[in-house]
């Protein structure tokens, strides 16, 4: 499973970083969400919805002796994570890595998503 993300589509309301860093810790802060919002101000205005893209070879996990399904499970990665990741989808803040783990196969973010800018 993959979220699919249409830019165009998207609003910038922050609705799924909210939902997500609730669902996942219990408290709405958007910087500590597997799913975050990009703005392009200086060239198209567009929003972007960055987030993990549940890559199958998982570069993220480069050198590391690990069970990649169980790691996709995982919201809550070290920082190293992201800087291993070629399309630097993997949200930062302080010492961890915000990781899309699909909600267990239930995203809550596309459930939000009102202009449907992020679907399976």
């Amino acid at each position: 499973m993959r979220i699919k993300v249409n830019k165009d589509k998207c609003s910038g309301c922050h609705l799924c970083e909210m939902v997500c860093s609730l669902i996942h810790l219990g408290m709405i802060n958007i910087e500590k969400s597997g799913i975050r919002i990009q703005k392009d101000d200086l060239d198209s205005s567009l929003n972007s919805p960055i987030l993990c893209h549940q890559c199958k070879e998982m570069k993220c996990l480069k050198g590391e002796e690990v069970v990649k399904v169980l790691e996709k499970r995982k919201f809550i990665w070290d920082r190293r994570r992201a800087e291993n990741c070629p399309l630097n989808a993997l949200s930062v803040f302080e010492e961890n890595a915000f990781h899309c783990d699909l909600c267990g196969e239930n995203p809550q973010c596309i459930k939000v998503c009102t202009p449907k800018a992020i679907r399976i």
